[in-house]
């Protein structure tokens, strides 16, 4: 379990991360390395975002201009999700949740959590701290709330589908791919409901950290990433981890939980006694 102390700090740590998956899309329109698995033109509505992700996903891993950054990013990519992807499934039949190249959860997920970020601003570690940029960064409790609630009922949502495509005839009980269908298929729901969120994302956490080794790791740093199978891996990974840190938050069973534990807490207090 990480301390609650740390939240921040691995809030920061996951913003890294994601600003920097962010950026590999930028670098693969603006400078044509690493190689993109689908080559995309740059006039297209896909593009576009993969232009803004360069300078996005710089400045989002440094902590610069945070509170902008992270607005024309989250934006970007959830404006695009209900533009393309969302449609091509509804009208296609292309595929829009889980792994072998749905797009969901590398659009979804990313700009779920610059929208947080706009609210709660960059973390322990960013230039804008550093420079005393972000006074009145965390200036909106509220829209943090319910924007970290979103971010915990889509990520839950986005888990489940990769433990059913896990689910097949042949799929060997006792095995490790077993376990990792178990794990997504149950925790999925936890996750939306909020309930033991911080065990659970520690738990799913470390299992997308191994999943990400045994079967992305092998194919190179830069191609370790290149899918979007592979980079949902890292990018559950680290969200998982910031809510170990965070908890679950508002509209969450945990919260439920917690404000009966404080009230019958109080009610164990005796009264004070007069003279």
């Amino acid at each position: 379990m990480i301390p609650a102390k740390w939240t921040l700090e691995i809030q920061s740590v996951a913003r890294i991360v994601v600003g920097f998956l962010v950026f590999r899309h930028g670098m693969e329109q603006v400078l044509g390395f690493p190689a993109a698995g689908t080559e995309v033109p740059t006039a297209s509505l896909y593009g576009l975002l993969k232009l803004l992700c360069f300078p996005g996903g710089l400045l989002l891993m440094l902590g610069l201009l945070t509170r902008p950054t992270t607005l024309a990013l989250a934006i970007g990519h959830v404006v695009y999700w209900f533009i393309e992807p969302l449609p091509q499934a509804v009208f296609e039949g292309a595929r829009l949740f889980g792994s072998r190249g749905a797009p969901s959860d590398h659009l979804l997920l990313p700009g779920l959590f610059c929208a947080y970020l706009f609210f709660a601003g960059a973390g322990a570690w960013s230039l804008d701290r550093w420079m005393r940029r972000d006074i009145g960064a965390g200036a909106h409790p509220q829209g943090a709330v319910y924007s970290l609630a979103v971010l915990r009922i889509v990520a839950g949502l986005l888990f489940i589908p990769h433990g059913l495509g896990k689910i097949e005839p042949t799929l060997d009980p006792m095995s490790l791919r077993a376990l990792g269908m178990v794990l997504e298929v149950g925790g999925g729901p936890m996750i939306i409901l909020g309930l033991y969120l911080r065990p659970l994302a520690f738990v799913l956490s470390g299992e997308m950290a191994f999943a990400y080794f045994i079967s992305h790791a092998p194919f190179g740093f830069w191609g370790s990433f290149a899918e979007p199978n592979q980079e949902a891996a890292i990018l559950f990974c680290f969200i998982f981890l910031f809510f170990c840190a965070n908890g679950a938050g508002a509209f969450s069973i945990d919260a439920v939980l917690q404000r009966r534990r404080v009230r019958s807490a109080a009610g164990r207090i005796p009264a004070p006694t007069t003279a």
